[in-house]
């Protein structure tokens, strides 16, 4: 049974219906409890009826799921039916409240081809708390938007309308563990506005953006841009001009236009490959005609895919930096697949939403330009940079060859209040995050370890038919709307649950590939784990301090380090001034930050051994002891908070092992010599050392005149006896590093070679002789370091 506190009465009987079909299905609930935000399981008996039928059926009968308000005036409008290359029915519907529409105000509803429903996922509002009558007008809000685009560009608007619009998020992602543990900035509550949807279009007449002004008080709220960077196809050529679409061409001008030509031919093989592998008929799933431009502007290092004109767009290149870019097959499908998204999902081509339209494209341009198995993970190869071999635009397999993040830790986001913007930071650097979210798609295909996360790849048929299914049905929107990694996460997962189960390899791959990437947990660690710790110090960063603030960390588990990060918290109005320092408990030292000058006003950031390589130091070491992080302010007039940091491991589980050495040199110790004796043993095994004892058994009539070092493999010399014990006979002890702090700086370091015992009679008059030595280590051996 279901977890029924929070609910009301009417939804908790809406429950228990639902577990009379389907014990099993479970329900992912909002955090207020209103609303079931996704449902999974056989939720409806089988019906021959149609799809849009069976879905509103459906919502009729389950409308007390979601805790609406009182009175609310809502209804869905269909919004589309689709039916997938499985046979499986995707139903949309559209929310309004008094007849407004809500921007990403979506409802799906899953079908099955018995006729079932097997899944469902609500975006709706279930209450309205503003004026639903607007002060601003339609044409006040038109003049805001003409103001804001300036009056040096003519502009046109071809539609405006009421919605009811939430605030995203905070604009950025962070992983649970940043969230969740360490207290950093939280998602803002989705507050809701009454706006003008404003769509102007700038008078050259390809740079379309949308804009939301309040209807209250006229402030824009967001904007973005939506132009992207049946075999009936239509080719045009602009003349090297901005008129969209242009001439349009014969066969007998192609045959004559080696550009023409190329884009003519490379959507003929977009289209098949939609067609033939998914039965898509032409972008839009209708067989609308494919159109291109080819020769717009002169020297134009670009192409796009316009949602407007509907079109594909193509420059020539300067001849150094691109070529003509109908040339290359992998930009041609990855502006088609833009197209193909713009009718399904419908990303806001804004921060994570626009990473994600930018690699959803990246993947499908990989999938068409590869026959089989998949040996080229490159963009733009062809075409890209003529001169230099072996460039390319992007690289799916290795992101940071060409600049890209492969971890959301090194997700780059905007500046706080800084507004995306297509020209001044790529609309929030989408065609820089997006290389995370390609990173996740090799790794589903090809497999590998990837941040301490191993994942088996599945073969590239599935991951296609996944991929093709998360975007055309489990992202598919009635609105624009604003995606998120982690909804993509999701919608993928649901596709593979659809196709192949959520017990199989592919399930498997899905989520440990983008556990890989920082997103999600992974289906199995097996023999290693995840350790979370937090501080607080909440402190202020004394200006002009190099003694600054330590705060430490205690981590009590075991084990070897496979993989670490580091996050930390800091307010500082100018982090030039910021040293940070993590030191491991064996004493390693790791500038993290070191006075680097950024953007923010403050530092909230994970680091990791990609953005870090010293940090890879620490793989392979025990997580054990104490970690701290030291953090100065080494210049004047600004000061900050140190607010909270973090240290996250995956360790791998290793079982402790007890090696024992003993030996019986008897030899003498030479009187009143610094040179003293040397007695050797050596170790032959590999592992590091947890914990070890060391015995001793001399005899001499005066200890105090003695002293003994215990020298390690690697060089590092344990002070054991120092002219102690004045008078007294005979020296027979066994020192622990659970007693003796002398011997602690053995632990975690390797024990294999040769350690070296070395007495010294440091008075003359006395003679002895060393009897008996011996070692006794308890180690951690990994197979992955032998």
């Amino acid at each position: 049974m279901a977890n029924m506190r929070g609910l009301s009465k009417k939804q908790a009987k809406s429950v228990e219906k639902l577990k009379e079909i389907d014990p099993e299905s479970e329900i992912f609930w909002d955090s207020r409890m209103k609303i079931p935000k996704f449902i999974k399981g056989t939720l409806s008996k089988p019906s021959a009826e149609n799809p849009e039928t069976i879905a509103t059926k459906f919502l009729e009968e389950y409308r007390a799921l979601p805790d609406m308000q009182p009175g609310l005036d809502e209804n869905l409008e269909f919004f589309c039916a689709d039916t997938d290359f499985s046979g499986f029915h995707h139903v949309i519907f559209l929310q309004h409240v008094e007849g407004i529409p809500v921007f990403e105000g979506s409802v799906q509803v899953h079908i099955n081809p018995a006729g079932e429903v097997i899944a469902y996922k609500d975006f709706r509002l279930t209450e309205v708390p503003v004026v639903l009558e607007p002060k601003i007008k339609r044409e006040e809000a038109i003049e805001i938007v003409r103001r804001d685009i300036g009056s040096e560009r003519a502009v046109t608007v071809p539609r405006s309308r009421l919605m009811l619009f939430r605030d995203g998020e905070t604009r950025f992602p962070t992983n649970d563990f940043q969230l969740n543990k360490l207290h950093l900035k939280k998602p803002r509550l989705n507050k809701l506005h009454l706006v003008w949807q404003v769509e102007s279009i700038f008078a050259k007449g390809f740079a379309g953006k949308f804009h939301f002004i309040d209807a209250h008080t006229g402030e824009q709220l967001y904007t973005f841009s939506q132009i992207r960077s049946a075999l009936f196809r239509k080719t045009y050529t602009a003349k090297n001009e901005s008129i969209l679409p242009g001439e349009l061409l014969s066969e007998n001008r192609m045959a004559t236009d080696e550009v023409a030509r190329a884009a003519h031919e490379n959507m003929g093989i977009v289209y098949d490959y939609y067609k033939n592998t998914f039965g898509r008929e032409s972008y839009d799933n209708k067989g609308s005609p494919l159109v291109s431009s080819v020769h717009f502007l002169l020297n134009y290092n670009n192409s796009f895919w316009s949602d407007y004109h509907k079109q594909l767009v193509f420059g020539d290149g300067d001849g150094f930096r691109w070529r003509p870019m109908a040339f290359a097959l992998d930009i041609v499908a990855h502006e088609l697949t833009h197209a193909v998204a713009g009718q399904t999902a419908r990303f806001v081509y804004s921060e994570e939403a626009g990473a994600l339209d930018e690699s959803f494209a990246d993947v499908f341009a990989t999938f068409i330009s590869n026959e089989g198995k998949i040996k080229n993970w490159e963009i733009g190869e062809g075409v890209y940079t003529p001169f230099h071999p072996g460039d390319a635009l992007r690289d799916l397999s290795d992101p940071p060859r060409f600049g890209q993040p492969d971890h959301i830790d090194n997700y780059v986001r905007l500046a706080p209040g800084e507004i995306p913007d297509l020209h001044k930071n790529q609309a929030g650097y989408i065609h820089l995050n997006s290389g995370i979210l390609n990173k996740a798609a090799y790794l589903t295909i090809k497999g590998g370890t990837h941040y301490g996360i191993k994942v088996k790849g599945i073969s590239r048929a599935r991951a296609e038919k996944i991929y093709y299914l998360a975007l055309t049905a489990y992202l598919c929107s009635a609105t624009l709307s604003r995606w998120r990694f982690r909804e993509a996460r999701y919608a993928l997962l649901n596709a593979c649950r659809q196709l192949y189960g959520e017990k199989g390899p592919e399930y498997a791959a899905i989520k440990n590939a983008w556990a890989a990437v920082g997103l999600g947990k992974p289906e199995d660690l097996g023999d290693r784990f995840l350790v979370e710790k937090e501080a607080f110090p909440g402190v202020p960063i004394p200006d002009v301090s190099p003694d600054g603030i330590l705060s430490s960390i205690y981590v009590p588990e075991d084990g070897l380090v496979k993989d670490i990060r580091v996050s930390v918290n800091i307010e500082h109005p100018y982090l030039r001034d910021l040293r940070l320092t993590l030191f491991t408990p064996v004493g390693k030292r790791i500038v993290l930050h070191d006075r680097l000058a950024r953007r923010d006003r403050s530092l909230v950031r994970t680091y990791n051994p990609g953005s870090v390589p010293a940090l890879e130091t620490c793989i392979g070491e025990r997580a054990w002891g104490r970690w701290n992080l030291k953090v100065e302010d080494l210049a004047r007039e600004h000061t900050g908070s140190f607010h909270s940091w973090g240290i996250k491991f995956l360790i791998r589980k290793v079982e402790k092992e007890e090696l024992k050495r003993e030996i019986f040199p008897f030899l003498n110790v030479p009187d009143d010599d610094p040179k003293g004796l040397e007695s050797f043993i050596e170790v032959e095994r590999r592992g590091k050392i947890v914990s070890f004892e060391v015995s001793l058994e001399i005899t001499h009539p005066s200890i105090g005149e003695l002293k003994a070092v215990l020298v390690m493999p690697s060089g590092e010399e344990l002070l054991l006896h120092n002219r102690t014990g004045y008078g007294k006979r005979d020296l027979k002890k066994t020192f622990s590093t659970e007693s003796d702090e002398v011997l602690l700086p053995a632990v975690n370091k390797e024990m294999k070679g040769v350690w070296t015992l070395k007495l010294t009679d440091q008075a003359a008059g006395n003679e002895g002789s060393l009897d008996i030595w011996g070692l006794c280590i308890k180690y951690e051996s990994d197979p992955e370091f032998l």
